[in-house]
C-alpha cells in the first residue's frame, strides 16, 4: 500500500468540525434554558394566584421548567456532537 493510500484511508475516520452556525445555536442554549425556567415559575405563580396555594404550584412548575430546559439543551448539544460515520461502501472500495 502506498503512503498516499494510507493517508487517504486514515483521513476518512476524522470527525468533521461542527458547522459554523453551531456557535450561534450554543449561545442560544443558555437563553433557552433560562426562558424555560422563568416560564415555569410564571405559570406556577399564576396557578397559585388563581387557586390560593402560594408556594405549591410555583415550586412544582419551576422544577418542571428546569427539567424541560435541561432536556432541550441536552438534545441540542447531543445533535451538534453527533460524529460523522464513514460510508461502508467507501471502506470496502478502499480495501
Amino acid at each position: 500500500m502506498t503512503s498516499l493510500n494510507k493517508k487517504d484511508r486514515a483521513s476518512k475516520h476524522i470527525i468533521a468540525p461542527a458547522p459554523l452556525g453551531s456557535n450561534y445555536l450554543l449561545m442560544g442554549a443558555g437563553s433557552m434554558f433560562t426562558a424555560s425556567v422563568i416560564a415555569g415559575f410564571m405559570v406556577g405563580y399564576l396557578l397559585d394566584y388563581l387557586f390560593g396555594t402560594m408556594p405549591l404550584f410555583f415550586l412544582i412548575c419551576g422544577v418542571l421548567g428546569f427539567i424541560g430546559g435541561a432536556q432541550k439543551v441536552h438534545l441540542l448539544t447531543k445533535r451538534l456532537n453527533k460524529p460523522t460515520e464513514p460510508n461502508k461502501k467507501e471502506e470496502h472500495d478502499a480495501e
